[in-house]
């Protein structure tokens, strides 16, 4: 299983429809949120910041998980090679801490935000939660079944079904999760672009997004197709446009990051972006050769976007 998305910061400018006859007092082409006063944006900010976080630290347990559930498949079919069910480690959860003075809560959208996107994340959020516990709560019970050994049994049935609930969960997991996410770019950006208008940082800000962007969506194209061939001349294509950006924005003059003290996080971003790079045209080679691409290849690169998200995170921290 992979991830779709580890970061709010993804470029999704958000255009909105404005009639001819403009009665809503805001300027021609404004949008839902971009006339806000820059402390209003900040509160956003604040907020979706907070599903983000959630987001990326969920990550790595969902992929533990769905990768425990092919190693539960295939230990089934050996039911008496123990060392099969040994390497299947519970994977760890950290718990949701919230800071004693924290004002900003992802249970409860800030009144910034319109009363549909209020609506939005509050039901969205809650419904997120509750079935993220389900799953936990069902992967606890796949652990204890190979604990118990239960599998000696009743001959794998109940793992099985275990192991499609799971995967049944993960995936609904990850569609709730891409729409709450899509929703917070939409929310994010305009929000991003009031706070950025005068930051000395902005051109290093705007070009990381968009080349997260940019990774987030070669690497989810590679995905795509059970077949490489299918998809390698775009594959191609799209490469050739990452490099590209990786060798000119490499280079942005980096003086006002220096003065910031982030010069460090954005060569640090760059470097990242050439290694995942040097492992794309690896793994593409590899594809090419076996026709498709194993799910370590997509699960390589996952890490990889990961490590450009931490990087960006740093520079804004």
């Amino acid at each position: 299983m992979r991830t779709f998305i580890c970061s709010s910061l993804v470029i999704a400018m958000f255009v909105g429809s404005i009639s001819c006859n403009n009665t809503s007092g805001k300027k021609p082409g404004a949008t839902e949120y971009s006339e806000n006063s820059a402390e209003k944006a900040s509160h956003i900010i604040e907020y979706t910041n907070l599903i983000v976080d959630m987001s990326n630290k969920h990550n790595s347990y969902l992929e533990d998980v769905a990768n425990n559930t092919t190693k539960l498949e295939e230990a089934l079919k050996h039911p008496n090679d123990k060392f099969r069910f040994i390497t299947i480690n519970r994977p760890f959860s950290s718990p949701e801490f919230q800071k004693w003075n924290q004002k900003v809560k992802i249970d409860e959208p800030v009144k910034e935000l319109s009363s549909k996107d209020q609506q939005f994340f509050k039901d969205s959020i809650a419904k997120y939660k509750g079935l993220f516990e389900t799953m936990k709560a069902t992967n606890n019970r796949m652990h204890e079944y190979i604990t118990a050994e239960d599998y000696k049994d009743d001959k794998g049935a109940k793992g099985y079904l275990i192991i499609d609930t799971l995967r049944n969960q993960i995936a609904e997991l990850y569609t709730l999760k891409s729409a709450i996410i899509r929703k917070v770019e939409v929310v994010a950006d305009e929000s991003e672009q009031i706070i950025l208008k005068d930051s000395p940082l902005k051109d290093y800000i705007i070009a990381m997004k968009k080349d997260m962007a940019s990774v987030r969506s070669f690497i989810d194209l590679l995905g795509s197709e059970e077949k490489y061939a299918g998809i390698e001349a775009k594959a191609k294509a799209q490469y050739d446009l990452l490099e590209k950006a990786q060798a000119e924005h490499a280079q942005i003059n980096i003086d006002n990051a220096k003065k910031a003290n982030e010069d460090h996080s954005f060569n640090t971003f760059y470097d990242d972006f050439h290694k995942l790079l040097l492992n794309a045209r690896k793994r593409m080679r590899d594809a090419a050769e076996k026709g498709h691409f194993e799910s370590y290849d997509l699960e390589s690169l996952d890490s990889d976007y990961d490590s450009l998200v931490r990087d960006y995170n740093n520079f804004n921290s």
